[in-house]
């Protein structure tokens, strides 16, 4: 039976509520990932005049906002919703890439360019005549592919986790159903669903790190050390829960 609005937000707090119950590790991880994208925000100064500046620092908070609404989808049972969520911030990630190395290029961006437009596969292209070029971007090119499989189109992979067949008592037949929510049921794999959003945002920050770096006049010790231990943390959980959603397809 279809659900009416008010049971459907219901619905989401419930999914929330028993999300930051099972997930206590995976938010404390997302609070260390928040503070690293927070520390540089207060610190950064640019002048009007540098319009280069100017995209790299409103597509770097874009990013921000998609990693609080891909971390939220995450938690409210909204599976396919978050991947299209972490597509956007990828998006804007490697364009903000192009233009932190080709400054000229920003004017490009403002007028709509068609290289901006698909900047996925402008990158791609290049990336294919010099695969030295844009390092940065290569797993996030990756990801960016397997979040439009599953969170951009309407196609049967948005559909994984949310189509359930229940067998009709006394008929030879099965009921479809597709589910207002959708996440997975092994905890296991939802976990490292969580680890690799946050590994993705992660992966995007290093993008505008170099832009910081450059920016800045202080580099604070304690911020540097804080993103090369996240990210050897989230590594080793994310291959922890691998192996282990491996071993459940082996003994199956």
């Amino acid at each position: 039976m279809p659900l009416r609005f008010h049971e459907y937000l219901g619905a989401e707090e419930q999914n929330l509520l028993a999300s930051v119950l099972n997930f206590r590790t995976e938010l404390d991880l997302f609070g260390q990932l928040d503070d690293i994208f927070q520390s540089p925000i207060a610190r950064l100064r640019i002048p009007e005049e540098d319009e280069a500046g100017l995209l790299v620092g409103q597509l770097y908070l874009f990013v921000h906002f998609h990693l609080y609404f891909s971390v939220s989808c995450l938690l409210r049972s909204h599976l396919s919703e978050s991947f299209s969520s972490t597509r956007k911030a990828i998006d804007a990630s490697l364009t903000a890439y192009k233009i932190i190395l080709e400054p000229e290029t920003a004017s490009r961006y403002i007028q709509r360019d068609r290289y901006f437009q698909f900047i996925k596969a402008s990158l791609q292209n290049e990336i294919k005549k010099n695969s030295s070029k844009y390092p940065l971007a290569h797993i996030l090119i990756k990801l960016h592919d397997s979040c439009s499989e599953y969170g951009s189109h309407a196609d049967i992979s948005s559909f994984v986790h949310r189509i359930e067949m229940k067998e009709l008592p006394g008929a030879n037949a099965d009921l479809l159903q597709v589910h207002y929510f959708q996440f997975s049921r092994d905890s296991v794999e939802y976990k490292f669903y969580f680890v690799l959003t946050l590994q993705t945002f992660l992966q995007a920050f290093r993008i505008f790190k170099a832009f910081f770096n450059e920016r800045l006049k202080i580099i604070d010790p304690g911020w540097e050390a804080s993103i090369g231990k996240l990210n050897a943390r989230l590594e080793q959980l994310r291959q922890q829960h691998y192996a282990a959603i491996d071993a459940q397809g082996k003994g199956a």
